[in-house]
């Protein structure tokens, strides 16, 4: 409300507000993708909006759970509590954001429905009981970031005062109070998240002293509080507990003293002295912190106000809070424990004593025009400071994060294909070279799929298509992604690529079960637990499983996987991105290593045999 007792708009305080709120956005935005471009220049765009996304919501979120006991602690942080919804719905968006679009990349296109696959595509690896001792490691973080994307909606779908005035002032701060279930879920979908593929300690040290912070604030809000609730009334006179002296509040200012059991506000206004509840019918706010303005007690946190006399709302708003009965004794506040019936209006108690000194803090509510110069300055001293600390730590940020695997994926771009298609030991198309050698490119259908259906049952045969390419380090695989430009070209040839194949030996091999398409290309990165939901469905879909081996010079191959006999090969899929070991006759196809193998199986210890040249 404003001074003139109506609703209020935009205003250029507002504006202000809300234009450093984009900016800081975009500029958190903004740097995080330049430093992980500039680091990481394989990362795909899904990859930097999901990331970029997530640390400045995270960013948001601890700014908002900051602003309110900072308040509390020092009342020039006040302006920023009055606009506090605006960031809390900026922070929805981008964790909205951030949730769809991981959705999607690693959950969707799948066989199951992707809400499904997000709270149950870690269910095989988690046991606390009877788990391997690194089953912490595989602890499911995603449903917790889930169950606090829920309740930030709803605390953002409730937040304006059409709910609060229609579900109550108690039910909807009560509900509102889930914020902090949502931080400790989102501690725990970062802690087990991010922190599973990122190695850096700079991450635990952003989520500890993240959590040490918002903490922190609270406990000495807390206990800066605790000293009104702990204050004793120490004379009673004719059933008046004694509150406060009356010389020692100033013309206009307020004081929140404890009576009884209750926290109620006391005003001095034309030298009379009021007492009210200390609780804001709007949010909960101190009263007793406001000051007088325009004959109303005013809230400090969003400005609502109560005539002093009889504690109701200037006409046309109703909102209505208990007032007390005083009495100045020798100068001493007295104040009756008992409220008033609602409405009743009270003359005050009148004081004799001169008003104290005003204190020369100043006061100001978001509705007003213009802050005062001293609060103004303050406040972009804040936000300076704000400028110089984010940027530097979303930097670090940045760079810290584990290097992307290398890998290329020609997504919407179309290339004609031709050569001989083999199915056996696993879909390859081999293509000859003008020089006369030959290449093969394994194939993969659109989404998380092997080859589809159509391009089924011809191998041996020449085939042409349209497809986009996948490249990772030497080796090449083709999405089969349009049916219709698929055709036969000349149906002959051997239907097995055996007699082309260089038989390497027999070899045991240790390595991170991967999906070959998203490893090759199609996501950066696409190792680590992070990832393991969409390579689960991936492997599910058809897509060729790779083992991910890490070579003594710090380099790594991908080796191909494909059953003995050529049959597809049987493993369970929610091994993707757990170490495996696998032991069979390893063949180069051209320039593609397959190892056929019988069955793969979870490492438990030992090395990988050797690796021929």
């Amino acid at each position: 409300m404003s001074v003139k007792y109506k609703g209020v708009g935009w205003n250029r305080q507002k504006r202000i507000y809300d234009a450093t709120l984009a900016a800081f956005v975009v500029a958190c935005l903004a740097l995080f993708i330049f430093a992980t471009i500039l680091t990481n220049p394989n990362a795909t765009a899904e990859t930097l909006i999901i990331r970029s996304a997530a640390w400045t919501a995270m960013l948001l979120l601890h700014l908002i759970l900051c602003i309110g006991p900072l308040a509390r602690l020092d009342a020039r942080f006040l302006p920023l509590l009055y606009n506090r919804r605006h960031l809390g719905v900026t922070m929805f968006f981008l964790a909205l954001v951030h949730a769809a679009l991981a959705t999607f990349q690693f959950h969707a296109l799948g066989k199951v429905n992707p809400i499904v696959s997000v709270l149950t595509a870690y269910r095989a690896d988690y046991d606390p009981f009877t788990g391997p001792a690194q089953s912490l490691a595989q602890f499911p973080f995603e449903p917790f970031g889930a169950l606090a994307l829920v309740i930030l909606f709803f605390m953002v779908a409730t937040s304006h005062d059409f709910w609060l005035r229609n579900l109550g002032a108690s039910f909807w701060k009560l509900m509102h109070m889930l914020v902090y279930v949502a931080y400790g879920s989102l501690i725990v979908h970062v802690s087990f998240g991010a922190l599973q593929s990122e190695h850096n300690p700079v991450y635990v040290a952003c989520v500890a002293l993240g959590a040490f912070v918002v903490v922190g604030l609270h406990v000495i809000a807390y206990r800066k509080e605790v000293h009104t609730d702990r204050a004793k009334q120490t004379a009673e006179h004719d059933g008046y507990l004694f509150a406060y002296r009356a010389d020692k509040i100033a013309e206009g200012r307020g004081k929140a003293v404890r009576v009884g059991n209750e926290r109620l506000a006391l005003f001095r206004h034309e030298d009379r002295i009021f007492a009210m509840s200390n609780v804001c019918r709007h949010q909960g706010g101190p009263v007793g912190e406001g000051r007088i303005l325009d004959g109303c007690v005013t809230c400090p946190w969003h400005g609502w106000q109560y005539k002093p006399e009889d504690g109701c709302s200037p006409p046309p708003f109703a909102e209505i809070i208990p007032t007390y009965r005083v009495k100045i004794i020798d100068g001493d506040i007295y104040v009756h424990p008992e409220a008033n019936a609602l409405k009743t209006v009270c003359n005050g108690a009148r004081v004799v004593a001169a008003s104290a000194p005003g204190a020369q803090d100043e006061f100001y509510i978001g509705y007003l025009k213009k802050a005062p110069s001293g609060l103004a300055r303050y406040a972009r001293t804040v936000v300076a400071s704000l400028t110089l600390i984010v940027p530097l730590l979303t930097a670090i940020v940045a760079v810290a994060q584990d290097p992307f695997d290398r890998g290329r994926f020609e997504f919407g771009v179309a290339r004609q294909f031709e050569g001989e298609l083999f199915e056996q030991p696993l879909p390859l198309l081999r293509v000859k070279n003008p020089a006369g050698s030959a290449s093969s490119f394994p194939l993969v259908g659109a989404g998380k799929s092997g080859l589809p259906d159509f391009a089924r049952g011809y191998s041996g045969s020449r085939v042409r298509f349209k497809g986009s390419l996948i490249v990772h380090e030497g080796i090449a695989m083709i999405e089969v992604n349009d049916a219709k430009s698929f055709e036969i070209a000349e149906k002959s040839g051997s239907a097995a690529n055996d007699a082309r194949a260089l038989d390497l030996g027999r070899v045991r091999l240790v390595g991170e079960l991967v999906d070959t398409k998203c490893y090759f290309g199609v996501m950066r990165p696409a190792t680590g637990k992070v990832h393991r939901a969409c390579a689960v469905r991936c492997l599910e879909g058809g897509v060729p499983p790779g083992l991910l081996l890490r070579l003594p010079d710090g380099s790594s191959q991908v080796v191909l996987l494909a059953g003995q006999e050529g049959e597809p090969l049987q493993f369970d899929p929610q091994w993707a991105a757990l170490t495996v070991s696998a032991e069979g006759q390893l063949e180069l196809h051209d320039e593609v290593p397959v190892l056929r193998t019988n069955a793969l199986a979870i490492h438990a210890g030992g090395a990988s045999g050797p690796l021929p040249n």
